[in-house]
């Protein structure tokens, strides 16, 4: 993707974590596909081998290729419904986390699920529990604004002591 969809990714990433396309989960879906379109390097999935790399990113779907580590696993391109990402986006943007039931549900099958896992675990802010039961929860979902410097009562400075002690 180059330098260009690296500085896209970059911005998004600063976006999402400020929260500045709103409160919203749908605005910030609009800055996660924006985000993921910027990834140029090979994606490793949170859980299990291999890597993928994310051919299309579109308001329909994800295009992935799967790049396997183990012997009997297939390379290839595997389709992800973006609506099926939206939905599991939205769902963390509540603040509960999603276990791998959950997300096979969203996904309508465990294998569509992993791949939720997966491609949502790129995104800034977004952690995967790998204990069991496998969740993924979102840990930034509203703009730091509470913890900005201008908002926080500044400590008392006292004078440094110059040469020592």
């Amino acid at each position: 993707m180059g330098e260009d969809g690296a500085v896209a990714a970059e911005v998004a990433a600063h976006e999402i974590h400020e929260g500045t396309a709103g409160e919203d989960a749908a605005g910030h879906f609009t800055l996660v596909l924006r985000y993921l379109r910027g990834l140029g390097e090979p994606c490793a999935p949170p859980v299990g081998v291999g890597s993928f790399d994310l051919l299309v990113v579109s308001e329909r779907e994800v295009l992935v290729w799967y790049t396997p580590a183990r012997a009997g696993h297939i390379a290839g391109e595997r389709t992800i419904p973006t609506a099926r990402l939206a939905a599991a986006w939205a769902a963390l943007h509540t603040g509960e986390p999603l276990d791998e039931a959950t997300l096979a549900q969203m996904g309508t099958d465990p294998a569509v699920g992993r791949w939720l896992l997966a491609i949502l675990a790129q995104v800034p802010g977004v952690r995967v529990r790998t204990e069991a039961p496998l969740t993924l929860a979102l840990e930034v979902v509203t703009p730091l604004l509470a913890t900005t410097p201008a908002s926080e009562p500044r400590a008392e400075r006292r004078p440094r002591r110059r040469g020592g002690v």
